[in-house]
Formats: structure tokens, C-alpha cells, sequence
């Protein structure tokens, strides 16, 4: 005589009706959303004042001597923008599971942007300050510089920092709109904060393309950033952070997106 076994499939984290362990997931996802977004608000501005206080615009001797004498400090905002790349990656990821119901292809795009903007900023900013170490730092192979095309050369990076940190800002701004659009039609996030998103993706393009095609205006293009932009990501991050998302509409919001899939 032999038995049969009945096996049930597993429940979906993804679809079906939410119970406590999909809940706490959603809480987890969103209040980890919310702490990197957070952790990003509090260690790039700092990162950027260190490399404020070092770097003298139009002088570059007394630039490179600043950052000769306190390297230290040089490295400590290095390092800052290079957790940000890292926090950004993973932030990404974390979106992309949240808003992934609503629009798989959109979330992804989102997703894609963010890491984009945080290739380019290692690729440009850090590499940059990396550049600049080696130069202050003197080593015997730099005698083939003076010492005034060596201060130059760092002047150089640091200045065409500030150019790259626009080109970032063309993917952080979509990312920005997209992820705005993902949350104005989630329905299990209010709608405002996806407005002040895609709002404050618009003022990071606008900043970025404005200030290519109109460098003089480059002081109204960042007080649109500062308008528009901050207040935008600050909600989103504190209601993630505090609220979360509703764990029934998103539910519903993953079967649908299942469904539409079969």
C-alpha cells in the first residue's frame, strides 16, 4: 500500500493575501530604504564641506597646499563620497523590491539610473580625489613636474569634479522622476511624495543642463536644487523611515502585476 503526498507551493512573498512574515518584510524593505537614504542626506554634504574648506577656487597653490598639509581630512571626505556609492547601489536595490508591482520595466529603469549616477561618481569625483593624493603626495617620479604644474594639475581634477558631479546628476535626476512616477501610481505610498520626486528629479536635470548650456547662471540653478529637490526626497525618506508602505495594497498591487505576467 502506498501513500500519496500533497504538496501545497510555497507562498509567495510577492502575490497572495499579506500575513506577518510578508509585513515584516515591507517594514524591513522600507525602514532600510529610509535609513540609507537618510545615512545619504547626512554623509554626502558633510564629504562635500570637507572638500569646501580644502579647495580654493582659481588658486591652486594655495589648494594644493591645503590639502598637502591636511591629507588626513582629504581622505576622511574621500571616503564619505565613497560610502555614498556604495549606500546608493544598495539603495537602489532596495527601491527596486518595493516599487517592482507597480511597474517591473519602470522599477528596473530607477534601479539602473541610481547605479549609473553612482558609477559616475566613483568613476569621476573619486577617482578625481584620488588623483589628487598621488599628486600632493609628491612621490619621486613628480620631479619630472614643476612644483607649480603639479599644484595645477590638482587644481585641474578638483575643478573638473565639479563638472562630473553634473553628469551624475543627469542620472540621479531620472531616477528621481521615475522613482516619483513609481510612487505616485503605487497606491500603497501616498501620492505626494511622488510628486515632490519626480518634482525634484526635474530641478537636478534642470541644474545639470542648465548649468552646461548657461554656466553663469549656475548660483539659480542650484538654489532650484535646494527648492525643490531637498524637501522632495526628505519626505519620501522620513515616511518611509516612519510609516512605511501599506502591506494589503501592495499585496494587491503584486498580484495584479502576477496576473498580468500569466
Amino acid at each position: 500500500m502506498t501513500a500519496t503526498a500533497t504538496t501545497s507551493p510555497a507562498p509567495s512573498h510577492e502575490a497572495g493575501p499579506t500575513g506577518p512574515a510578508p509585513s515584516r518584510r515591507l517594514r524591513r524593505l522600507s525602514r532600510a530604504a529610509g535609513v540609507l537614504y537618510l545615512a545619504i542626506f547626512v554623509i554626502y554634504p558633510l564629504a562635500v564641506a570637507v572638500r569646501s574648506t580644502l579647495v580654493v577656487p582659481g588658486d591652486a597653490a594655495t589648494t594644493a597646499a591645503n590639502i598637502a598639509a591636511d591629507e588626513t581630512l582629504f581622505r576622511w571626505g574621500l571616503a564619505g563620497e565613497s560610502a555614498v556609492v556604495l549606500i546608493e547601489v544598495l539603495l537602489a536595490g532596495v527601491l527596486y523590491a518595493l516599487l517592482r508591482p507597480v511597474s517591473r520595466a519602470g522599477s528596473l529603469a530607477a534601479a539602473l539610473a541610481r547605479v549609473a549616477e553612482a558609477v559616475v561618481m566613483a568613476a569621476g569625483p573619486i577617482a578625481a580625489g584620488v588623483v589628487t593624493l598621488v599628486l600632493v603626495g609628491g612621490g619621486g617620479y613628480l620631479a619630472a613636474f614643476e612644483p607649480d604644474q603639479r599644484d595645477a594639475l590638482v587644481m585641474v581634477f578638483q575643478e573638473a569634479n565639479d563638472g562630473m558631479v553634473l553628469v551624475w546628476g543627469f542620472f540621479f535626476g531620472l531616477s528621481l522622476v521615475l522613482t516619483g512616477w513609481l510612487v505616485h501610481r503605487s497606491g500603497f505610498l501616498p501620492r505626494l511624495p511622488g510628486v515632490l520626486l519626480a518634482l525634484a528629479g526635474a530641478a537636478y536635470l534642470l541644474q545639470s543642463f542648465g548649468t552646461f548650456v548657461a554656466p553663469g547662471a549656475a548660483d539659480l540653478w542650484d538654489a532650484v536644487v535646494l527648492v525643490a529637490a531637498i524637501p522632495g526626497e526628505l519626505v519620501f525618506a522620513l515616511w518611509l523611515l516612519v510609516r512605511g508602505v501599506d502591506a494589503d495594497r501592495w499585496a494587491a498591487a503584486a498580484d495584479r502585476a502576477r496576473d498580468a505576467r500569466v
